[in-house]
């Protein structure tokens, strides 16, 4: 992915209707498993338009494989457990995530079409989830080290099963949110024991890194990184406010995106796309582009679809989005395909 160039825009006011020559965009419904709830929220999506996350059956989440010509596939769970969901796909249709019997004991599992669910594994600690996979089969996600509150973010390979990333100075939880294809990790970690949380950088050369805040703020949370390692999430400036959509550059430089306060990025794609939440109280999908800025993705569906779009999860070098709001009284995950 290419390097994005934004700036900063403290005098541009937040767009919120499509512009002339915005795009605009079909939306398909997902739908849900059978047996449940007629509930369905997506996680992420590959590059070949393939849409994981989880969906209610029989009163349990089970994780879903979605595909055009499939439909929705139920990946059931784990044997012996009830309940499980999907976080994570790379573009060789891998799956990871995690899988409980019902008792918040997680198994962190992998899927494949040759071999099922799987635990990925072995892992260490009493409890485990897959959070995200890169096109190099390497894993992240969390486990709980021991029989006790604190989790620490892991990466998992082949090679070298999971190695703990640790925290930052003082932290004693940490959590990833993101992978990219060069083994970049980024997502949280508390310091002061817990009493703040900020957003980390983590390499293999360097460790894990703290990405700080705005000027005066205690929060920040890193969710999304691309291939040339710039970083995206959101950050408070003052305790107590929310928090900010913004980017960390590749010189971990803090800059804001201009979505207003109440926002926040959940990823990027290769021609420089955000996609993630705004409108003051995270209630509102949020598409960001270089040419158009913050958009509000109700904006650029078609009037008359039915659709209310909270938040979206994923974006692909199609330009695809993976979404989740409110469609005839249900809640359902929903693929939005640009309109050419």
């Amino acid at each position: 992915m290419s390097r994005i160039s934004f700036g900063v825009w403290t005098t541009m006011a937040l767009i919120l209707a499509p512009l002339a020559g915005a795009q605009s965009y079909t939306v398909t419904d997902l739908g849900a498993l059978p047996g449940g709830g007629d509930y369905s929220v997506p996680a992420a999506i590959n590059d070949y338009g393939e849409v994981v996350g989880f969906s209610i059956v029989d009163n349990s989440d089970h994780a879903f494989l979605w595909t055009a010509p499939g439909g929705m596939q139920d990946l059931g769970t784990l044997s012996g457990d009830t309940y499980s969901r999907a976080s994570g796909i790379n573009n060789s249709g891998k799956v990871v995530g995690y899988s409980n019997p019902g008792d918040n004991l997680s198994h962190a599992f992998i899927w494949t079409r040759s071999r099922g669910m799987q635990k990925l594994g072995p892992l260490a600690g009493v409890s485990n989830a897959a959070g995200a996979i890169n096109d190099s089969n390497e894993v992240v996600g969390y486990f709980y080290p021991s029989n006790d509150l604190y989790y620490h973010a892991f990466l998992w390979t082949q090679a070298n099963g999971m190695q703990d990333l640790g925290t930052l100075p003082g932290g004693l939880d940490s959590g990833p949110s993101a992978i990219n294809d060069s083994g970049v990790v980024v997502g949280s970690s508390t310091i002061e024991g817990i009493k703040y949380s900020h957003g980390f950088v983590w390499t293999q050369s360097g460790g894990m890194k703290d990405l700080g805040t705005f000027d005066g703020g205690n929060y920040s949370l890193a969710t999304a990184v691309n291939s040339s390692g710039q970083i995206f999430g959101d950050s408070n400036d003052a305790p107590g406010q929310l928090g900010q959509a913004c980017f960390w550059t590749a010189g971990l430089e803090l800059e804001s995106i201009d979505a207003g306060t109440g926002s926040r990025i959940d990823a990027v794609n290769a021609s420089g796309e955000l996609v993630g939440t705004f409108g003051g109280g995270f209630n509102l999908a949020l598409l960001w582009t270089p040419a158009h800025h913050a958009q509000n993705l109700n904006d650029l569906i078609p009037p008359n679809s039915g659709w209310s779009l909270y938040e979206a999860f994923g974006i692909n070098k199609l330009g695809q989005i993976i979404t989740y709001g409110r469609i005839n009284g249900a809640v359902h995950a929903g693929l939005l395909t640009p309109v050419k």
